[in-house]
């Protein structure tokens, strides 16, 4: 009788021995679980972070449609913001449009918004410049020095690409200016008959910290403006 309560106790210790593994099991599962759909969750939110979203159309009132989408390039603190839009002239019209404002901005001796715009030098695929542009007060007026690289493409695609370019124009820093040390960006003109183009117009810049109610509404007139001298320019040549 004495060994069949032993037998009986042992059963007993083992069973709640079982029960305890049982729910520790259960509840490492289900900490494994969360905590795999908490990173899961986390990596889907730093993914759509590098993934172009739509910020800005245009009313449907207006008659030249565009859109502006942004992201944060990976690894960098860089963001990139882009506007997409018809153009109602050839690829080739556009990159010359865009070329020609370049040689019209340096050739205004009263031009208000860049009171310094220098071609240091150019060739069939390149241009190099040196800027000063006008700033509000109390900003400093700013200083940058451009070098552009131009493509023609098979299919009939032209684009040109830009970034800073201190290091082949070495000018001295002025210490009444502030001196813009990255400036990225290119613009892509895709043919899509023979009489219109979509174009790409992109900027990449590292905000350092300032605000994006600040920034965002800076760079979307950037591109509205850019995309709107581009038709304007090609509309004249038509």
């Amino acid at each position: 009788m004495r060994k069949v309560k032993i037998y009986r106790h042992k059963l007993s210790i083992l069973s709640v021995y079982t029960t305890i593994l049982v729910i520790a099991s259960l509840t490492f599962s289900s900490c494994s679980t969360h905590h795999a759909v908490r990173l899961r969750n986390k990596n889907n939110k730093e993914s759509s972070a590098f993934q172009w979203k739509d910020i800005k159309t245009s009313r449907d009132s207006e008659d030249e449609k565009w859109t502006i989408y942004s992201r944060n390039i990976k690894g960098t603190n860089y963001s990139e913001y882009k506007i997409e839009g018809e153009i109602k002239a050839s690829s080739k019209a556009c990159i010359a449009a865009f070329k020609q404002d370049i040689h019209t901005q340096a050739a205004d001796l009263k031009n208000k918004k860049y009171p310094t715009y220098e071609i240091v030098s150019e060739s069939n695929d390149s241009l190099l410049t040196y800027v000063i542009h006008n700033e509000p007060l109390p900003l400093k007026d700013t200083e940058m020095s451009v070098m552009y690289v131009f493509s023609n493409n098979e299919g009939g695609t032209t684009g040109v690409t830009w970034h800073e370019a201190w290091e082949v124009n070495p000018v001295p820093p002025f210490k009444k200016l502030s001196r813009v040390e990255t400036f990225r960006g290119s613009w892509g003109f895709a043919p899509t008959s023979s009489y219109a183009t979509q174009a790409v117009n992109s900027v990449q810049f590292d905000p350092k910290g300032m605000p994006l109610w600040l920034i965002k509404p800076m760079v979307i007139k950037f591109l509205k403006s850019g995309l709107k001298n581009v038709r304007v320019e090609t509309t004249k040549k038509t």
